[in-house]
């Protein structure tokens, strides 16, 4: 019965990675045919990019104070009901209008259960399975992004587009399906005044042990937030992590993940076949990055991979630059897999880890509510201009505002961002609430566990 409520868990927060990254992706194969079939202009192209991200935004401001209301449960399957009546929109090959309807219906999907799903997994998983549960959410990701990238190549046709789009009914569906089967989170159940529920809910996940630690809570005060966000270098934190995120989208990520084709196409690659074949190239370097990221985090530490892999992409999109300029292809092609290879262990995963262990417990749902809608409202403006800028300045020009986000990166590496790796979540809140500088947050050294500590004593 266990294995049973870890593996519902698991694959809720696997078919909700699965939903975001197919969701984001697709278009980046089905967009010149939208183009072709629907006669779209760059405007009209951007726009419908940008529906995905720009409803993902509403989703993820949302999903904090709806499922605080409504429950972890109810709000995910709204989600995935959504993203599922969205998909059966774009498979009937619907006009422009319809079309990014069905898109923004998808993206408060998205924007919804992105938010919800990981911590919902992390409410209904036994500790020592939660890491992995958890983590398990950005590996789906970039398998549905790769997902996203193949389907093209079976594909092939005029009137695939719709398809392509609308097979994201596939982890929608099987998300609707599994999330019913699993009962409310026993921690909301508990801060709802509902103990009897609760407990049930417990034993049908074999919670027993946490379930007795969360029952003595007694929620969060009035005005607790306000309090926290006031103390310490509480504040510094909030903007870090949101600055975080603002370099994630603006060092070029969503611009290559949602415009692939066309940027392989403006270094030099044949239309369709060619353009689409190394797109797929570089979703399966990212899929392959990110599973040796998940092993490297906890090893190697965040600050480390922030720095050098911070690096590491400015070299990459440096090459890129150098392929626009002088007509070189495979050097583009081989810059932007060193590219997001290093994205995949930096700036990738690192702000969501980091964000996730630096907010106190008073505030980390609406500050990573507030992370989150930050990263959403950059990534839109990414999609909603990228074409623009391209016909403006250029492709170089773009890669060279890219390069520069990334130079950033590695200053605020170097300057701000702490080693929290072998910290717990404790020790870190008590060095943010006493306002230890944000570049000595976990410094607090080796920390000793507690019998080995009275051992040293005596």
């Amino acid at each position: 019965m266990q294995q049973l409520a870890l593996c519902l868990s698991a694959a809720m927060v696997g078919l909700s990675g699965l939903l975001f990254g197919y969701s984001t992706a697709a278009i980046a194969g089905a967009l010149q045919e939208i183009e072709a079939t629907l006669a779209l202009d760059i405007l009209g192209q951007q726009v419908l990019v940008a529906s995905v991200p720009a409803a993902c935004f509403l989703g993820a401001i949302a999903a904090g104070p709806s499922s605080a209301s409504l429950g972890r449960k109810k709000v995910l399957l709204i989600a995935f009901a959504l993203a599922v009546i969205g998909n059966i929109i774009a498979l009937s090959a619907p006009g422009y209008t319809l079309l990014v309807a069905a898109r923004m219906l998808v993206g408060i999907a998205v924007g919804l259960s992105s938010m919800i799903a990981p911590m919902y997994g992390a409410e209904i998983t036994p500790a020592r399975h939660r890491g992995t549960v958890v983590a398990s959410f950005q590996l789906a990701v970039t398998a549905g992004i790769l997902a996203a990238y193949a389907t093209p190549l079976l594909l092939p046709g005029e009137q695939s587009w719709s398809l392509i789009l609308g097979l994201g009914i596939v982890p929608a569906g099987c998300g609707l399906a599994i999330v019913a089967l699993l009962p409310e989170s026993p921690r909301w159940l508990i801060a709802r005044g509902h103990k009897q529920n609760a407990l049930q809910a417990a034993d049908r996940l074999r919670l027993d042990e946490d379930i007795t630690a969360w029952a003595m809570e007694d929620g969060t005060p009035r005005g607790a937030i306000a309090a926290t966000v006031r103390r310490g270098t509480t504040m510094a934190v909030l903007v870090l992590c949101s600055f975080l995120f603002v370099l994630q989208n603006l060092s070029g990520i969503d611009g290559i993940l949602y415009y692939a084709p066309h940027i392989f196409e403006q270094l030099g690659y044949t239309a369709r076949t060619a353009a689409l074949a190394a797109t797929f190239g570089l979703g399966l370097l990212n899929f392959l990055a990110t599973i040796v990221a998940l092993w490297l985090v906890d090893r190697a530490g965040r600050r480390p991979l922030m720095i050098v892999g911070s690096a590491v992409m400015v070299a990459g999109l440096a090459s890129v630059i150098a392929s626009a300029l002088f007509g070189l292809p495979t050097l583009g092609l081989i810059g932007l897999g060193v590219y997001i290879v290093a994205f995949a262990v930096s700036l990738g995963p690192l702000p969501y880890v980091l964000m996730s262990e630096l907010f106190p417990s008073t505030i980390r749902e609406a500050g990573i509510a507030t992370a989150s809608a930050t990263s959403w409202l950059f990534n839109m403006l990414v999609a909603f201009t990228f074409l623009t800028l391209v016909d403006t300045i250029g492709l170089a020009g773009v890669i060279a505002i890219f390069m520069a986000m990334c130079a950033i990166a590695f200053v605020i590496g170097i300057l701000f961002v702490p080693e929290t790796k072998g910290r717990s979540l404790e020790a870190i809140e008590a060095d943010v609430l006493d306002g230890a500088p944000l570049r000595r947050v976990g410094d607090g050294s080796q920390e000793m566990d507690p019998a080995k500590a009275q051992v040293s004593a005596t």
